[in-house]
């Protein structure tokens, strides 16, 4: 069980793409961006879905147009 005072996931947890090494914090902040850029998490989930390395990578370095790229590409 989670305890209410503590973060949910460690920010200086690693996810490997390749060659590079990005931090849960920069997903994360990452999706913040693009949810202030209107791209909702159902739009980030189905780009997730379509290519999980692309838009893992365009989440970490902020990337909103590859993203919305993605998205657009993973539409029916």
């Amino acid at each position: 069980m989670q305890d209410d005072d503590g973060p949910y996931y460690d920010i200086t947890a690693f996810v490997y793409i390749g060659d590079h090494a990005f931090t849960l914090d920069e997903i994360w902040g990452g999706v913040d961006a693009a949810e202030r850029a209107g791209i909702s998490l159902g739009e980030i989930g189905r780009a997730l879905n379509h290519n999980w390395t692309a838009a893992v990578t365009a989440l970490a370095i902020g990337n909103i147009g590859v993203l919305r790229a993605l998205v657009d590409e993973a539409s029916p």
